[in-house]
């Protein structure tokens, strides 16, 4: 781990917010992305902004555009598939009575649910699909997607870039 770590700290830096972007977005657009280190993704490029190998200001909207990109995937997933995703081996390990619980918050709260599941680990990954098998309406839940994003992103990247002082 401390080597893999060592080759994106000393990577060049479109390397950096080409992999950095890449775990982001499978993170949503895949299912097998819940497993996925985003969140150590973000703080290491809040660190790598500290310390002057990337900047904020290309780290914050490449971040955000691959929030959003996996996101639309998975909603389009939602939607074309809903169905077929609660009848699929993963969607049964959820269970129908927590499906539909999913689909009623969604329907019922619409965008801050939307903003509220981007930030709860494990579940950024399940709420667009939940969206788009739900029918939120696109532009809702793409405005809905944009803010999370902006949020879950910014405050992520800043954490690290605040606390990468402290680091060696």
């Amino acid at each position: 781990m401390t080597n893999l770590l060592r080759l994106l700290l000393d990577a060049p830096a479109p390397l950096v917010y080409l992999v950095c972007a890449l775990l982001i977005t499978a993170e949503t657009a895949l299912l097998p992305g819940i497993v996925l280190p985003t969140l150590s993704t973000l703080l290491l490029m809040g660190f790598l902004v500290q310390r002057g190998s990337l900047s904020w200001w290309l780290a914050l909207p490449v971040a955000v555009t691959a929030a959003v990109a996996g996101d639309q995937l998975a909603y389009l997933e939602g939607r074309l598939w809903g169905p077929r995703l609660r009848a699929s081996r993963f969607g049964r390990r959820i269970g129908a009575a927590r499906w539909d619980r999913a689909e009623a918050v969604v329907a019922r709260y619409g965008v801050p649910a939307v903003v509220a599941g981007r930030c709860l680990a494990g579940v950024r990954t399940l709420v667009p699909r939940v969206a788009g098998s739900a029918g939120l309406p696109y532009g809702r839940f793409f405005a809905g997607s944009l803010c999370a994003a902006v949020l879950w992103a910014g405050t992520e990247l800043a954490v690290g870039r605040l606390t990468g002082w402290a680091a060696p």
